[in-house]
């Protein structure tokens, strides 16, 4: 594993990158955390020991926290364009929560990228953070900041922060990826983003699509990586990154 910063405007992030065994420009997979997430889930180090046995490289970093989604697209855009340069040119995305919302977005406007994996998706992000902030959501359209303990951690939020939902329609971007690769991932359990707003993005979306239903299984990824790490790993080799025939 190697340590890298990546410039992105004002900032740097910090990134980690599991490179395949067989060196540079393999195909790569980047890790969009979800919104209290961050890039050193268990689960996406079960991701990176599979895809390097399958010869893929896998890029994780961590967001700027708790900034609104146009930030985070514009983060994810500065990982691309330096994984471009120095990684690889065949590059798919995967996100979860919030940054599959921010990875979505993203894929749009980026016919370049190779496939894209959303896990545990919002279609709507007003009905998501309600259900998350409750009340706090109420202040927030009210022009009022909140800071608020939210599983375990301290969150401060500005009234911007919702504000910026309206300049994104998923669904609409999910229709939009022109053929692009999609899998989505969702627990059918899930009480934070319900596995319906991962199907009205699956239902919105061109082929070539597949959808992964998880019984049992709430919005957390964390502590089940056997459920979809195979799955994931070989859509990528099937769907995304298939070797060339030998002729």
């Amino acid at each position: 594993m190697l340590n890298l910063t990546i410039p992105a405007g004002t900032t740097h992030l910090a990134a980690f990158f599991h490179p395949a065994p067989s060196g540079a420009d393999r195909p790569l997979l980047i890790v969009c955390h979800g919104f209290c997430g961050s890039a050193e889930g268990g689960s996406v180090f079960d991701l990176a020991a599979t895809l390097q046995e399958r010869d893929l490289s896998l890029l994780r970093f961590r967001f700027t926290p708790q900034r609104c989604l146009s930030q985070q697209v514009a983060e994810i855009g500065s990982v691309v364009e330096y994984c471009r340069k120095h990684l690889s040119t065949r590059i798919a995305l995967l996100g979860r929560s919030m940054g599959a919302a921010a990875a979505l977005a993203f894929a749009a406007t980026d016919q370049n990228l190779s496939g894209l994996c959303l896990m545990a998706s919002p279609a709507d992000l007003p009905a998501t953070f309600r259900v998350m902030l409750g009340e706090d959501y109420e202040r927030l359209e009210q022009g009022q900041a909140i800071s608020v303990s939210y599983e375990g951690d301290m969150i401060h939020l500005a009234p911007d922060f919702i504000r910026d939902f309206d300049r994104y329609d998923l669904v609409g971007a999910a229709s939009n990826l022109s053929g692009m690769p999609l899998l989505i991932v969702h627990g059918l359990e899930d009480d934070t983003v319900p596995v319906e707003q991962g199907c009205q993005l699956y239902a919105a979306a061109k082929n070539p699509k597949e959808l992964l239903l998880l019984p049992d299984h709430a919005h957390s990824f964390a502590c089940c990586a056997e459920r979809f790490v195979p799955k994931i790993s070989g859509w990528l080799i099937r769907q995304v990154f298939p070797t060339p025939p030998v002729i």
